[in-house]
């Protein structure tokens, strides 16, 4: 909604329902749910310069009852309120050019309806609120000249259980580092354009160290940090064919890309290159 030449306004209204069907084939036991969810989005836009926009964003958003792979579908979970994600957000898009772009942004998310074992009764499940993500980030994105491009970004975030609580057996200490959020994440791009026919490319990917799963009282893993090199070539052949092949880990680097449990974990892929041709017609 465009309010005047500096201020505009985003509102937004979502509802989706899910029905969820799930039989236990080793207890014969059958489980089904249905959620009515309604999800609303609003923000602002305040433009001072024709170049310089500044916003803020409030976005509320949800995840059934279902768990990692419905694992988790019990007959006293089924009844529990879908977990819910509130999203906080400032930010500001700078045009340079009108070809290049610096954002910046800072934001606070909070995860809600989170299962826990009840204190006063082990055998049952309650909700309650106490995960926090804060962070920041940086971007830019665009072209530094006629022949060279640049993408990239940084992002900083704290992601941190703000209450001491027990969660399917496992306990957590308040100011527990969440799993799989490193607390730092960068990534740059470089294009260059020869001429029109040829074109090259190289960038980094990195990110600092990160838990495979949130540490408990009595287990945790590290997953090391990392900083891989690609590259990419670009030959446009004729006007209807283009070919490109692109490299992953110049240095041959051995790194861990991700991991499923504290035992179950992904090593990176060794130097790498993937060969594509389009054709248009």
């Amino acid at each position: 909604i465009k309010l005047s030449e500096q201020w505009q306004a985003i509102l937004g209204l979502r509802h989706d329902q899910f029905k969820t069907h799930y039989e236990n084939l080793k207890t014969n036991q059958i489980i089904e749910v249905s959620d009515n969810l309604i999800s609303p989005r609003a923000g602002l836009i305040f433009k001072p310069l024709e170049n310089l926009s500044i916003y803020g964003s409030y976005s509320l958003s949800y995840v059934p009852r279902a768990g990692d792979q419905l694992i988790s579908f019990t007959a006293t979970t089924r009844s529990l309120q879908p977990e819910k994600f509130v999203n906080r957000e400032i930010g500001a898009k700078y045009d340079v050019t009108p070809d290049l772009s610096l954002t910046a942004a800072v934001y606070k998310l909070e995860r809600q309806n989170v299962a826990i074992t009840d204190p006063a009764n082990t055998s049952q499940n309650i909700i309650v609120d106490g995960q926090e993500t804060k962070g920041a980030e940086l971007g830019i994105a665009g072209k530094m000249s006629d022949h060279w491009s640049m993408f990239g970004g940084y992002s900083y975030q704290d992601a941190i259980f703000t209450k001491t609580m027990t969660i399917s057996g496992s306990s957590y200490l308040a100011g527990t580092t969440l799993g799989q959020t490193p607390s730092h994440t960068f990534s740059l791009w470089n294009r260059y354009e020869f001429n029109e026919n040829w074109g090259a490319a190289i960038g980094v990917i990195s990110r600092s160290h990160m838990y495979a799963l949130t540490p408990t009282t009595s287990a945790s893993t590290i997953l090391p940090g990392y900083a891989r090199l690609d590259a990419a070539i670009f030959w446009k052949a004729s006007p209807k064919i283009q070919v490109q092949v692109n490299l992953e880990n110049l240095t041959d680097k051995d790194y861990v890309a991700s991991a499923h449990t504290n035992n179950n974990i992904t090593p990176g892929a060794p130097l790498s290159a993937r060969a594509t041709l389009t054709y248009n017609f």
